[in-house]
């Protein structure tokens, strides 16, 4: 089964910012485009950590071959 074939199901997930924070995420992004933008947000967030896990492993590994 492809990706393009597999339906990801939606999960609800209350989330606590500050107000003001919460106000402008409002204004600036419509009903429907806020959980696509966090869930931008947070995939980013899981490739650049997974990116630094691997540098870290790697750096590691150079270390114990010198």
């Amino acid at each position: 089964m492809t990706k393009a074939n597999k339906k990801e199901t939606i999960e609800r997930l209350v989330i606590k910012i500050p107000k003001d924070l919460a106000d402008y995420l409002r204004k600036t992004f419509p009903h429907g485009k806020r959980s696509k933008f966090l869930a931008e947000c947070i995939k980013n967030y899981k490739n650049k950590r997974e990116i630094e896990d691997m540098e870290e492993k790697l750096r590691f590994a150079s270390k114990k071959r010198q």
